[in-house]
């Protein structure tokens, strides 16, 4: 990990999409995990990667994995 910041929880099948989507995308090296609150209903959780290895850009690439099943 590269950057501290708040500390948020993940459920187990969030931890499971994330060992899914590490096992898919055997090319990427770094994901980044970020959550907000912009719904307004709970928290939102996505995955931030960089799938096209494009120099000019970090992240290409946005994963919703957000369970609503806690809302």
């Amino acid at each position: 990990m590269t950057k501290k910041r708040n500390q948020f929880c993940l459920n187990r099948q969030q931890i499971e999409k994330l060992a899914k989507m590490s096992a898919h995308f055997k090319e990427v090296e770094w994901f980044t995990l970020e959550e907000n609150n912009n719904s307004g209903i709970g928290p939102t959780v996505v995955v931030k990667f960089n799938l096209f290895n494009d120099d000019d850009k970090d992240i290409d690439t946005t994963v919703d994995i957000t369970d609503v099943n806690t809302w």
